[in-house]
Formats: C-alpha cells, structure tokens, sequence
C-alpha cells in the first residue's frame, strides 16, 4: 500500500475501543472553522480488553495490538498505508489550571509583534513550576491562549500589530505525568504508528463536535466514555475549564448489575436493548427479560425499574459535574453537548436539561464530508476532532520536539492568530 501526503489519523485510546479516522487534508486548506471540513475516508476500531483503565494504559501489549488492529481496518478501507497520527490523552491523571503573565513592549513605536505574543504566553507558565502540576514529574501538554489584555484596557484574542506597552495574557495550560505520556507513546510506536501529537481529549473532542460558533457563544462539553467524563467548557473561542470524572458508562452498568442481581454482560446487553434515562419516557406496563446470577431461567423486571437505576446514577453523576462547575466558573454557559459513547443513552440529554437547566443536545462529529453517518456516532467525536486538530498542526509545521511546551505554545498562538484572520476575512 502507499503512503500518500495529505493524510491524517486521528486516534482515539479510549477505556473500552480504540477508535481510529482517517481523513483527506482539503487541496487548499485553511485554519478558518468554515474550511475544517475535512474528507473522511474511513473509521477503524478495536476492543482495549481491559488494557486501558480510566484513560490510564495499563497493559502495554493489548493497547498496541487495539491500535494496530484499528489502524488496520482503516488502512484496509481505504487503501493507504498510515504512518503518523495525532493521539488523545484522557488520563485521569491529567491537570490543568488558567494562569496569567504580563510582559513589556520593547520597541521604540511599542507596535506588538508576533514575538511579543509569543512571549506573553511564555510568561503565563510559572518559571519555578508553580503549583505541582507544572513541575516534574508532570509535564505540559498545553499551553492554550484564552486573550490577552493590552495596557489593562482591551481585550483581544490577539494583539499583533496593536500599539501599547504591556500585554497581559490568559492561558490555559494543560499537563499530564511524564511516565502516563510515556506509556502511551510506547504503546502507539509499537503499533509503528509515530505520534504527531498527543492531545488532551476533551480539546480534541471540541474540535470534533462543536461548531465554531458555539464555542464562541459559550458551551459545556461532555464526552462520556466507558469509564470517564472529560468536561471541557468553552467560551469567546477559547478553552476555558477541562477535567475529567472517574465515571462512564460502566458506573452506569454496574449499579444495573447490582440491582438486577445479574452479570456485568447481562447488564450491560439490557442497557443497550431497553435502557433509558428518564423513568417517565417509559410505560408503567413495559417489561423486559435478563439472566440472574446464579443461571436458570430468565427473570421478569418492570423496564421502569432499570430505567430508575439509570436515572439516579445519571442525576449523580451530572450533580457532580455542576457543583464542579459552579465553584471553578463565574457563569456556567447555557448550552451543552453531549458526545462519547454514553451520549447514545436515551434519555440522557433530558436529565441533563433537567439538571443544568440548559439547552442540551446529543451528537457525534460536525461538517463532514465522505462518511456523513459520523454525524450520528458520537463515539467518534474525539477521534474526528483529533483530525481537525492535525489539520492546524500541519499548517503551523513546527521544526521542535511534538510535545515540548515551548512548541505547543507556538502552535497555540498560531490558532489565536488564525482565529483572527477568519474574523478579518468574514468583515471583508
């Protein structure tokens, strides 16, 4: 098979499946959101068989054989021969925090260069490490702009070519322990798939099924996993709050387990035929049938009991998330999207509206072309966003190490930049 230039390999390494895309980059690409739309050509996936837990890689051997089976089906489907990828990381063990820094314009006209940003940006990553999680044996995986701030009077997603003498820059930055980075590269490379970047899932996966738009606008993210919830919440086109929940799906399945006295399998296979959310979406009168533990002939349960189990552990788990989110945020935006695997819970979305009091939609991956049946997997929202996320990547071409702080800053900065231009171009 060849390997022809333009491709690009979103790989997504999640508790349950790796999943892969593979996309075609467009013949005149550019970092605007209205030309993100890239060509897909075909998705891939593979059982982690326990190999991952909580996003962490825990059995080296299985995570390699997942992304290379993955990585095959792709590869088989299309006809081309993958040697890179852009690889998510949603380890539980991941950290990030919103940080500041403010330097001094220079030069005689104190114009703002591109240098200058640049360097606010350094300016925002405490020198002596700061809190732990920027010192070792953490590494940062992000150094994200949220705006900048010129002479304490206006605020700008980027102030190249703006005239002042200081600028004030807000980050979000985003890192993980060295040894988790590690692992995961070990496992992807002896897939002999070489990694172009690792990339914080929830940020990927805003990339995947968010509009420009709406992050923009303002908008929560969940992207719920078999076993984690990454939370990402963006507003004026920036980052502004990632975590992650230790609970996904499983949790969901488990507490079916325990109260219909059956296997995790059994659980898991009622939850998918007759599961829903939202008790009152389902008849008094509808009944369904599931093994017990123990084997013998199935027992008989009322559907609006699995559907009570399921709800309380959705109100949960979403409680959680926005007492979480009510003391880290001045305002909680009014909109949320839902995506991951657990996103096709019926249900889901109306417990979250329920809970949130927001607007709350279902969906997988936005503006395609080539498999537009993406649009209704959910699943994939990560592995798509991690494409759109490799198109920018390639534009910006950085000669320095893929996961080196000082590289990510630049390349975060070439989004600010590119942010703007699109701006400049629609006013004309």
């Amino acid at each position: 098979m060849t390997r022809p230039a333009g491709l690009l390999c979103g790989i997504d390494i999640g508790s349950d499946l790796v999943r892969t895309v593979l996309a075609r980059m467009p013949e005149a690409p550019s970092g605007t959101e209205e030309a993100m739309g890239l060509e897909v050509l075909a998705v891939g996936q593979a059982e982690s068989r326990n190999s991952v837990q909580y996003g962490e890689v825990v059995r080296l051997g299985g995570v390699t054989e997942a992304v290379r089976q993955a990585v095959e089906e792709v590869e088989q489907a299309a006809g081309v021969e993958v040697g890179s990828a852009f690889v998510s990381v949603g380890s539980r063990t991941r950290r990030s925090i919103n940080s500041s820094g403010a330097i001094s314009i220079l030069t005689p006209q104190h114009r703002i260069a591109e240098s200058d940003v640049y360097r606010a940006v350094m300016a925002a990553v405490p020198r002596d490490g700061g809190t732990a999680w920027l010192r070792p044996p953490y590494e940062l995986l992000h150094a994200l702009p949220q705006e900048f701030w010129v002479d304490d009077l206006d605020s700008t997603d980027n102030p190249t070519g703006w005239t002042g003498e200081k600028i004030e820059s807000h980050v979000h930055l985003v890192s993980c322990p060295a040894a988790t980075l590690h692992r995961l590269e070990e496992a992807v490379n002896g897939a002999g798939i070489r990694i172009e970047r690792l990339v914080a899932a929830p940020l990927a996966a805003g990339y995947g099924v968010l509009t420009g738009e709406e992050r923009q606008d303002g908008v929560v993210l969940l992207d719920i996993g078999a076993m984690t919830t990454e939370i990402a919440v963006f507003r004026h086109g920036a980052l502004r709050h990632s975590d992650l929940m230790p609970s996904g799906g499983r949790a969901y399945t488990r507490d079916l387990a325990l109260g219909l006295k059956t296997s995790h399998a059994h659980a898991e296979q009622a939850k998918r035929r007759y599961g829903v959310a939202l008790a009152e979406k389902v008849p008094e009168d509808d009944h369904f049938e599931v093994h017990v533990s123990g084997g013998g002939y199935p027992k008989q349960w009322r559907r609006r009991l699995l559907a009570d189990v399921l709800q309380r552990r959705a109100e949960s788990d979403l409680t959680k998330i926005r007492d979480q989110l009510g003391t880290v945020l001045r305002e909680v935006p009014r909109t949320m999207v839902l995506t991951g695997g657990g996103a096709n819970l019926d249900g889901l979305s109306d417990v979250t509206r329920l809970v949130f009091g927001a607007y709350v939609e279902s969906r997988g991956p936005q503006g395609l072309t080539g498999r537009r049946d993406l649009a209704e997997r959910p699943d994939f929202g990560c592995a798509m966003g991690l494409c759109r996320y490799g198109l920018l990547h390639r534009q910006r071409r950085p000669a320095t190490r893929p996961r080196s702080a000082l590289s990510e800053m630049g390349r975060a900065i070439g989004d600010s930049l590119r942010r703007v231009a699109g701006h400049l171009r629609k006013a004309q």
